[in-house]
């Protein structure tokens, strides 16, 4: 992976993909899909921005990110959001436990992927309590997931909390490959509305996120508007830089 904006990013979805399937054979990581929220943390945060450095690969999660890349770099990128990569890769006929939401998401999430033809039992949910990262149990639940060992970990905490969490918890994994996929879950029953192709064509998923979700995403906006130049012209003069 090359990083942009100081952060590891495939670009490459197919790549992405691959990486992931082939590490979850038989190895043990995790895979981030960034946004603009981690990104704006990642830039002020150097730990949590390690912790993305960490990671098998990371996707772009933001097309304003695709979109800032792509004119800084001088080359076409496209985002690839979490909802997209878990709606495709949930129905693999393989072992999945999935972590975050609740059993009713889960109820949901499992009545969809039977009716699509999945394996019910390829299929667990961890119920966690609601803590601090730092006061989870990490080996009590890296026990219940070496149980059932898992291919995939499906991690809805949000970020940066998701990260830091899967972060914390590999060293105790047997194997699987650990996924932050934000709300995807919700997207994936329908309680958050399914993005719409003129939001993804124009590069405006932001946009189309306030209009569905202003009280949480407008929180969001003052401190990603503040951090976003400052990283667009750190990118661009390390671009020079290299260019000398």
């Amino acid at each position: 992976m090359q990083k942009y904006f100081g952060v590891s990013l495939e670009f490459d979805h197919l790549k992405f993909e691959n990486i992931i399937d082939v590490e979850s054979l038989s190895s043990k990581g995790y895979g981030c899909f960034v946004d603009s929220t981690s990104l704006t943390h990642a830039y002020k945060n150097q730990h949590y921005r390690e912790i993305l450095n960490e990671a098998l690969v990371n996707s772009c999660d933001g097309s304003y990110i695709a979109m800032m890349a792509s004119r800084l770099h001088k080359k076409k990128f496209r985002s690839y959001i979490g909802p997209d990569f878990f709606s495709k890769f949930v129905l693999k006929p393989y072992k999945q436990l999935l972590i975050g939401g609740n059993e009713q998401i889960y109820d949901k999430i499992l009545n969809k992927v039977t009716s699509l033809g999945a394996n019910p039992l390829n299929f667990k949910y961890l119920p966690i309590p609601f803590l601090k990262v730092e006061e989870f149990d990490y080996s009590s639940i890296a026990d219940e997931i070496n149980r059932f060992s898992p291919r995939f970990i499906w991690v809805s905490l949000g970020a940066p909390k998701q990260e830091t969490f899967m972060h914390h918890l590999m060293p105790n994994l047997d194997r699987g490959v650990m996924i932050g996929v934000g709300a995807a879950f919700n997207y994936y029953t329908g309680e958050i509305k399914e993005i719409p192709d003129w939001a993804r064509k124009t590069n405006l998923i932001w946009l189309y996120r306030i209009l569905t979700e202003p009280k949480k995403q407008l929180r969001r906006c003052k401190e990603i508007i503040g951090t976003l130049p400052k990283m667009y012209v750190n990118e661009k003069n390390r671009i020079k830089r290299q260019l000398k």
